[in-house]
């Protein structure tokens, strides 16, 4: 691993998602002086794209200037590709030519420093910040408050990091930080030239538990919260609320873990206790049709040789009395 590839590739702003995807993989298996050998399959499955991709990605990294391409190794089956990383140069740069006085040209140049706190939100965390509906132009600022809180280290990963950035948004929406970053005022408000009519506003009661969100690990079993004890109370189930109750928990538990609304989990709820009533009426007619069949078989008058023929006959035997 490179910190100084890795620094180089943060800092790329003339590639695509893809492309930074690949040289920030590259960089992490680099060596000191930039030097990787690599198998296209070996990578191709964590950059999440095919080996003929990962070729025309590597093609037009070295088109770009950004790696060198050597030479391919062939070990049995297995191409290993010969690749080195590359630095921008200095001289490469253009820098324009500006006029200034004695003064200003005896005084030190200020220097800016770009860090990953003051970086834009790369290419591959969009998908992740759409999922908690940010907004396009306030992506960078998530990502901003983002690194300064983790503080991750400029070499690390970026699957790790991936997953730090999707566990930081499930807090931050669940204390609502999230909201604060984003901001309110960044939604348009359209304010009605016309007043409203004097009357009494219409609330809804189930309006304060719908906007907010649970997780299913963090659900009591034991415990039935308000805003499922009106569904299990009126449900008529033949089972004990408490005890449906903690079924439904206990399967949510053991799969993996869900961040939903309150709304949400109060629909599969419901959904559950229809299941629960019809599996009660599968039942009632099974038991009903077995006392009918048992009340038929005892009408017929059986002799007590033949009740235990038929006995026998039930245990798999062949009574030849």
């Amino acid at each position: 691993m490179s910190a100084k590839f890795t620094h180089i590739a943060w800092q790329q702003t003339n590639i695509d998602a893809s492309e930074k995807l690949v040289l920030l993989k590259l960089a992490d298996l680099a060596s000191h002086d930039g030097s990787v050998f690599i198998g296209l399959s070996d990578i191709a499955s964590e950059c999440l794209m095919g080996e003929f991709s990962l070729a025309d990605l590597l093609t037009s990294l070295a088109n770009k200037g950004l790696i060198n391409k050597s030479h391919v190794e062939t070990r049995g089956r297995k191409q290993i590709h010969h690749l080195k990383l590359l630095t921008p140069e200095q001289d490469a740069i253009s820098i324009p030519v500006v006029t200034m006085s004695t003064a200003e040209a005896s005084a030190p140049p200020p220097t800016k420093i770009s860090t990953q706190n003051n970086s834009s939100a790369p290419g591959w965390s969009h998908q992740q910040l759409d999922l908690y509906k940010t907004p396009a132009n306030r992506r960078d600022a998530v990502w901003q408050s983002f690194m300064q809180e983790t503080n991750p280290a400029p070499t690390m990963n970026i699957n790790r990091l991936a997953g730090q950035l999707d566990n930081w948004l499930a807090f931050a929406k669940q204390s609502g930080s999230l909201r604060s970053i984003i901001g309110e005022s960044a939604k348009p408000k359209h304010v009605s030239a016309f007043p409203k009519a004097a009357g009494r506003p219409k609330k809804n009661p189930n309006q304060g538990d719908s906007q907010q969100y649970i997780s299913t690990h963090e659900l009591n079993e034991f415990v039935v919260p308000e805003w499922a004890q009106q569904p299990l109370a009126f449900s008529r189930l033949e089972i004990d609320p408490n005890l449906f109750w903690e079924k439904f928990v206990v399967y949510y538990k053991a799969r993996a873990n869900e961040y939903t609304s309150v709304t949400q989990m109060l629909n599969k709820l419901r959904l559950w206790i229809v299941n629960e009533k019809q599996s009660e009426d599968r039942r009632k007619q099974a038991e009903e049709r077995r006392r009918q069949s048992y009340q038929n078989n005892k009408a017929v008058d059986v002799s007590p040789s033949e009740e235990f023929r038929e006995f026998l006959r039930g245990q798999g035997k062949k009574p030849d009395f």
